[in-house]
């Protein structure tokens, strides 16, 4: 476990955008499942995409918006429509290393909040898709409440109903105009590039330690069918056997004095011959992997990213 280091200024909580720094998110996924790729930018352009969806953000209703672009774009109408209706494919994946930076911050005992700019309607979505959100005391959604950043309204709003010491809260954002609203009222502002920076800068503020190396292989558990599946398909989506690295937000790992038990609790039922035991060297690869005892149980290391199918050092058959 991370013990908190000594600091001059005490931090008790870390505030997180979700849009580009827990999420990955491309609205022009939405727009290409009706139109060609090459039409999508103009369409954008056309609607002026972004400052329409930043009214949704503040708490338009999609019913309202469509209509208005509707009544200036009738012959655009199913284009118009295609955002809210493919919302889930602008949802692209969870942004590498920020879910292990959470992981860290939560073993050291600070609080999480989230603080987005997202529509009401569609953040259901990505509530139920993303595991990772789990890990947050509460988030706060602009479009539940009508205000959006960088409003400072918003970050008053956020420390009077979660109660924070604005001095005692870093607030991480990608985007500049929010970060700078963060600080006007006491939150140390992180601008997030991704997530080597935000780990340095916490280091920086005090909120972590260096990262320590793990010391040795991990392994993952699979089974062959889908570890074949993944070196044709070049992906892995798994974070354990019926669990999608999505839903769980990190991929199951194990130490090798731990393979047998994980066998035991979620393989029993199938032959050695059918399981192959994927290892990986955490510390070459520089991987995003956290040791934590979820539900107080033992500790595992857990990969706060997507298989890299090119950093399986060796897939070895059970038992090793």
């Amino acid at each position: 476990m991370l013990e908190r280091m000594a600091t001059d200024r005490p931090f008790t909580t870390a505030v997180f955008d979700l849009g580009g720094v827990v999420l990955s998110w491309e609205p022009e996924r939405a727009y290409g499942q009706v139109l060609l790729a090459e039409q999508v930018p103009a369409f954008m352009t056309k609607i002026n995409f972004f400052e329409w969806n930043r009214r949704h953000d503040g708490g338009l209703q999609f019913d309202l918006g469509e209509q208005e672009l509707v009544e200036r774009f009738p012959d655009d109408a199913d284009a118009v429509r295609a955002y809210r209706t493919h919302f889930v494919h602008t949802l692209t994946g969870m942004v590498k290393g920020t879910g292990a930076v959470m992981a860290e911050l939560q073993q050291a005992n600070f609080r999480l909040l989230g603080l987005t700019n997202w529509s009401a309607e569609t953040f259901p979505v990505a509530r139920d898709r993303f595991g990772l959100l789990q890990r947050f005391e509460d988030i706060l959604v602009s479009g539940e409440i009508g205000l959006a950043k960088p409003d400072p309204a918003i970050f008053e709003l956020i420390i009077h109903r979660y109660g924070l010491q604005p001095d005692a809260c870093v607030f991480i954002d990608d985007s500049p105009p929010n970060v700078r609203s963060a600080e006007t009222v006491g939150f140390t502002g992180i601008r997030f590039t991704d997530a080597a920076q935000l780990r340095s800068r916490l280091v920086e503020l005090g909120l972590l330690e260096e990262r320590r190396p793990i010391g040795e292989p991990i392994f993952h558990l699979t089974e062959r069918q889908l570890w074949q599946a993944a070196l044709e398909q070049g992906t892995y989506p798994w974070s354990g056997r019926g669990l999608s690295y999505l839903t769980q937000g990190y991929m199951h790992c194990s130490f090798s004095s731990q393979l047998s038990a994980v066998v035991e609790s979620s393989y029993a039922d199938l032959p050695g011959e059918d399981l192959v035991v994927l290892e990986l060297d955490p510390d070459r690869a520089e991987l995003p992997v956290v040791v934590e005892a979820l539900d107080a149980g033992e500790p595992y290391p857990h990969l706060y990213a997507e298989l890299p199918i090119d950093q399986v050092t060796a897939a070895h058959s059970w038992p090793i």
